[in-house]
């Protein structure tokens, strides 16, 4: 769900979408992605622009069936893919917004977007959705988006190892019990934990959550250097040098395959390759996070949201749509591409006892206290590229000085911040 940024791509955007003047779409006509321009309002049908930065089946049979479900409204749905940030960026800066933007990246775009506090509060069965996934598209106290799908984060682990060494996961395990069961069988063919050398900073915060730590405080100020974060970070790194029982490994390192690969017996990722993992022929098991000196395992949240212009001439119309999307059906129809963000339709669909699906589920009711830096501070795209080098310095190195790299990420970010 969140593509890694290079520093280049999140500041050409950031250039853009600071520049830009936004101005009302009106009514008549304006260009789509393909450049052809399409009528806004087409006699007494409302045309919407829907973009999104991946199709797939089941986002397409909901917009088929908003559209076929009344005869006001019409929505186009538009695929930016890999190039989205590009696109959107240079949208906006055209005066050329989609009225309707499947999005997360709310530092970024959120003034372009406006608040859906209010009518967030008229949806229909709104305590039907789990509700802490709202604070990942709230900036400033205002939220921006509605959420789509979600995943959060759990451990994978090899079923059918562990119960062949007579191990089982308890539901508050600790990283100490991970550490040991790590080292318990690790061989010459396999090491006990597999990490990231270059974690993506937004997915790593919850190991710092573990232990209290965080990257930037409720103030919007970096914290990235406290001593919660480097003990933490300093536990993981000596998992690998130390101890010997977890190898990193690249980040653009297919996850699923460097899994089944059988050199790896615990992993921690989001839902997404489950089941190209269980199609591989492995018996997998799902734990949830482990707990840090006597505090509770924890797990960010990734979700996609749907969210409104500000230059959409068609808010109310745009409104309708998102209701619509997020309804009991339409989030079953979803379930085949996204974990559905209603309890009924997780409960409906048995995926609360489904022993791979339910860590996932328990993961999202440790998230209450802790919003992710992601939104606390508009500054975060330029900092979140100073943490990955600053991570990826501590985990390629045998030697490294955890607490002066993250001196020196400190530093650039509080100069970020000024």
């Amino acid at each position: 769900m969140r593509n890694k940024m290079t520093k280049l791509t999140v500041f050409s955007m950031a250039a853009v979408v600071g520049a830009s003047v936004l101005t009302g779409c009106g009514g008549g006509s304006t260009k789509g992605n393909d450049g052809k321009e399409t009528k806004q309002n087409d006699g007494d049908k409302v045309v919407l622009r829907f973009v999104t930065a991946s199709a797939y089946d089941s986002q397409e049979k909901v917009v088929q069936a908003f559209n076929e479900s009344q005869d006001k409204i019409e929505v186009k749905l538009e695929n930016y893919g890999s190039a989205f940030d590009q696109k959107l960026a240079a949208a906006i800066g055209a005066g050329n917004t989609p009225d309707i933007i499947k999005l997360w990246n709310f530092p970024a775009y959120y003034e372009s977007i406006i608040p859906l506090n209010d009518k967030i509060e008229t949806l229909e069965d709104k305590d039907d959705i789990y509700d802490m996934l709202f604070q990942y598209s709230t900036m400033e106290d205002n939220i921006y988006g509605v959420p789509v799908g979600f995943s959060t984060r759990a451990i994978h682990y090899d079923k059918k190892l562990l119960d062949e060494n007579n191990i089982t996961i308890s539901p508050d395990w600790t990283w100490d019990d991970l550490k040991a069961c790590s080292k318990q069988l690790t061989d010459d063919q396999k090491t006990g934990m597999f990490l990231y050398f270059n974690p993506d900073p937004y997915s790593f915060e919850h190991f710092l959550w573990s232990n209290g730590g965080e990257w930037i405080d409720d103030n919007g100020k970096p914290v990235i250097n406290s001593k919660e974060n480097v003990e933490m970070i300093q536990y993981l790194h000596d998992m690998i040098y130390v101890d010997k029982v977890a190898a990193a490994d690249d980040f653009n390192q297919d996850f699923a395959q460097a899994f089944l690969s059988g050199k790896y017996v615990f992993a921690e990722n989001g839902k997404w390759q489950v089941e190209d993992i269980n199609k591989g022929g492995m018996e997998l098991g799902i734990a949830p996070m482990p707990g840090f000196n006597g505090k509770p395992g924890k797990s960010v949240v990734h979700s996609d949201f749907l969210t409104i212009a500000k230059d959409s001439a068609y808010q109310d119309e745009a409104w309708e749509f998102i209701e619509f999307y997020s309804s009991y059906d339409s989030v079953k129809t979803l379930s085949d591409s996204e974990m559905p963000i209603r309890k009924s339709v997780a409960k409906d669909m048995g995926l609360l006892d489904d022993p791979q699906m339910k860590p996932f589920y328990d993961m999202l009711e440790t998230v209450d206290a802790d919003r992710p830096s992601l939104v606390k501070t508009p500054h975060w795209p330029e900092i979140s590229a100073e943490i990955q080098d600053g991570m990826e310095a501590i985990f390629i190195q045998e030697d490294a000085d955890i607490q002066q790299i993250l001196d020196e990420v400190q530093k650039k970010s509080e100069v970020v911040t000024q």
